[in-house]
């Protein structure tokens, strides 16, 4: 018996010490952190899903050096893609950059991006070998990340709206500005943000990760709560987005969804065809959520104030007088310049202060690396909508709207380096890959 407790404790002590073990552990802290990118933050740069990134990517180096082998169908062509434009990103850096401090911050910024946030977050996933449970505990980590920012929302707006108390004042950010940030609709409230670091990037973390939870909670056949419970959560969820009052957010989400039926529209009719009663409760539910919900706020006027005031604000111009800046500089570029961009951080390249730089991702990928970083991206990004279409099973339709959600917002934002979309990315291939004929 002794010698059976001995072994029994080895066992458990060998388990703890397994990469697999630790892996595993780590990416759903990783999950669990991804909101914070903000929130809790050290600085602008390091933040708590940063430094658990950088461990699993230390993880993956010991792996690969004691194996000396890569897991099955983790190579393929969106690490081609993500290879080619991190040389793209050294080559521009090195002829238009070299010896410039933010060139060379931003360089590192791509860097890390794609290495710790989809290259090792990807290797995590393939790696961990039972591909039914990696997925399950996904699926409840999401859902628990976007079940917990939903309230916080709820929560902040309550507070701040009807008590005059900013709970967010509460919570350490990684800068002043970050933290008194009140942002309003028409002087009317005040605008939730979450754990993000601003009302719109909040919106295009739900956008990302509400799919997915919608799909766990009716979809999955794993989720165990019941009728009451999953429609509190929806309710909390749209109620997140109507208190982020993001007019971006607002239009993507309907797009995003009609993109999806439409791409998946044969799939669409077998699922009406074969659960009628299924389809129609879950269409009345979802109705009913929504006309309930749009007695007490209405969408159609929330829209439009929240446009109206977009159109009517200073950051508009802003916005506005930075394209502006895009079409002067990059029109006059040679061809090379056009090519590869004029560097990593350009605005500062070209003796510029940092309120020159784009706030869209697509412009300032075009700025920063050329047609060719654009063009890489875009692969990349068309590169996944193909695999959402390739799962066959129900999560594919939700991963697409996710996928399309987070390629439409990238329109309205530059922030390359949140890891929302590009957890969305790997595990829409790791899903794609196992799981093509669930």
């Amino acid at each position: 018996m002794d010698i059976l407790q001995i072994n029994k404790h080895g066992a458990k002590l060998q388990c703890w010490l397994s990469i697999g073990y630790w892996s595993n552990l780590l990416l759903l802290l990783y999950i669990f952190t991804m909101p914070f990118v903000s929130a809790f933050a050290f600085t602008g740069t390091i933040s708590l899903p940063l430094i658990v990134a950088l461990a699993l990517f230390i993880l993956m180096g010991i792996k690969i050096i004691r194996s000396g082998k890569l897991p099955k169908d983790f190579v393929g062509f969106d690490l081609v893609m993500v290879m080619l434009f991190l040389f793209l990103v050294l080559f521009s850096y090195v002829i238009n950059g070299l010896n410039n401090s933010k060139s060379f911050n931003h360089t590192v910024a791509y860097l890390t991006t794609f290495l710790l946030f989809y290259v090792a977050i990807k290797f995590t996933l393939f790696d961990l070998g039972d591909e039914k449970r990696v997925f399950i505990r996904v699926l409840q980590f999401i859902t628990f990340i976007t079940v917990t920012g939903a309230l916080f929302a709820n929560l902040e707006f309550i507070s701040s709206n009807f008590f005059d108390l900013n709970i967010n004042e509460y919570i350490p950010r990684p800068s002043e500005e970050e933290g008194f940030y009140e942002a309003s609709v028409l002087g009317v409230f005040y605008r939730a943000r979450g754990f993000a670091a601003e009302s719109g990037h909040f919106a295009f973390l739900m956008e990302l990760f509400s799919p997915l939870t919608f799909y766990y909670l009716y979809y999955s056949g794993y989720c165990r709560w019941n009728v009451f419970q999953k429609a509190f959560v929806i309710i909390i969820i749209v109620l997140s987005f109507i208190f982020a009052a993001s007019s971006a957010s607002f239009v993507i989400v309907p797009v995003a969804v009609a993109s999806a039926v439409l791409l998946n529209i044969n799939k669409v009719f077998i699922y009406v065809k074969k659960r009628p009663v299924k389809f129609l409760v879950s269409t009345a539910t979802a109705s009913f959520i929504i006309v309930a919900v749009d007695y007490f706020f209405s969408f159609y006027a929330l829209l439009l104030l929240s446009i109206k005031d977009k159109i009517d604000s200073s950051s508009f111009d802003d916005r506005q007088d930075r394209l502006l800046f895009f079409n002067d500089k990059f029109s006059h570029l040679d061809f090379i310049g056009k090519l590869s961009g004029v560097g990593p951080a350009g605005f500062d390249i070209l003796g510029f202060d940092e309120s020159k730089s784009i706030l869209s991702l697509y412009y300032s990928l075009t700025f920063e690396l050329g047609f060719l970083g654009l063009l890489l991206v875009l692969l990349l990004f068309i590169y996944l909508i193909l695999h959402t279409l390739r799962i066959k099973s129900k999560i594919g339709f939700f991963l697409l709207v996710s996928v399309i959600s987070g390629a439409i917002h990238y329109y309205f934002i530059a922030n390359f380096w949140y890891p929302w979309f590009w957890f969305i990315g790997a595990f829409t291939i790791f899903c794609s890959k196992k799981f093509s004929n669930g």
